[in-house]
């Protein structure tokens, strides 16, 4: 069996969220948002090795509130780069070939164990896999100005995370330069002719990117 990492993404600044903190450090239901997503991974299997990817200049602050939490577990600190694209090729740099990545977003805390368990299965199985959800809005496409057309969402899926992937090939898709049509870890693996492999998300995995995301979060957490 190979060993399962969680490259945790937080080097986001966060911006839309409107705080003088960066999203990733917001309270969640009293405990910064960060930490809540680290938990979950964790809960899922206690033997998973973390690597936690957030901003130079944020490094301190993330080390004062583990401080103030009492916040235990484990996990390596890797500097954040200029894109997503650039921290996640941090990142990877502390992946050792011949094992399982999940890649999640650090703002994600109401993952599920069960998606999780099906990103590892189908990873092990298939090379990777990626969480996803049928859209429940209606949903329409820009043809051009002035014109539109909807879009049946049953051909249609939101990506979620943690992306899985065997370490082995995810480090090599990485060692190309950054595109802007990467919008997320499968299409990086994409350009190197990969097939992507769906499994079933879960739609409370929301990523918490707006103020009444917050709200939202803590209300999933009593529910879900």
């Amino acid at each position: 069996m190979m060993e399962i990492y969680a490259l945790i993404t937080a080097a986001g600044r966060g911006r839309r969220i409107k705080s003088i903190f960066p999203k990733q450090f917001i309270p969640i239901a009293g405990r910064p948002l960060l930490m809540r997503t680290i938990e979950v991974i964790k809960d899922f299997d206690a033997k998973i090795k973390i690597v936690l990817v957030i901003p130079e200049e944020h490094i301190k602050l993330w080390k004062d509130l583990c401080t103030e939490f009492d916040f235990q577990i484990e996990h390596q600190i890797v500097r954040g780069g200029k894109e997503r694209f650039n921290s996640v090729q941090n990142g990877l740099h502390f992946i050792p070939q011949d094992s399982i990545v999940l890649i999640h977003d650090g703002v994600r805390p109401l993952v599920h164990q069960d998606t999780i368990q099906r990103v590892v299965d189908k990873t092990i199985e298939k090379g990777n896999a990626v969480p996803c959800i049928v859209p429940t809005q209606t949903i329409r496409r820009i043809v051009s100005e002035g014109e539109n057309e909807p879009l049946l969402r049953e051909n249609l899926r939101i990506i979620q995370t943690p992306q899985g992937f065997h370490s082995n090939i995810i480090k090599l898709a990485y060692n190309q330069e950054f595109d802007a049509k990467f919008t997320d870890d499968a299409s990086v693996l994409e350009t190197l002719g990969y097939r992507i492999n769906l499994v079933e998300g879960n739609y409370s995995n929301i990523k918490i990117t707006h103020p009444a995301d917050i709200k939202t979060a803590e209300a999933l957490m009593v529910v879900d």
